[in-house]
């Protein structure tokens, strides 16, 4: 069975924060990332997935629900 693109990311993203499962609900910060990790981070999407992020994207991920909901709206579009 394969896995779809999202199920990839919650997968790498939980493995970036070395946890089994994500709270949606935490913000970033919380998590310890700071804005350079999450350009990281969606850097590696884009060139895993073939998404592109505009710059002021970034900085409106304040949440990890956030982040999820703009990769997958990327991965559906």
């Amino acid at each position: 069975m394969s896995q779809t693109k999202m199920e990839q990311f919650r997968e790498m993203f939980a493995e970036r924060l070395g946890v089994k499962n994500v709270d949606e609900s935490k913000s970033l910060r919380d998590l310890g990332l700071d804005s350079l990790d999450v350009v990281e981070m969606c850097l590696d999407l884009e060139d895993r997935f073939g998404v592109a992020f505009e710059t002021e994207e970034l900085s409106s991920f304040k949440t990890v629900h956030d982040l999820f909901a703009a990769v997958e709206a990327k991965l559906n579009a």
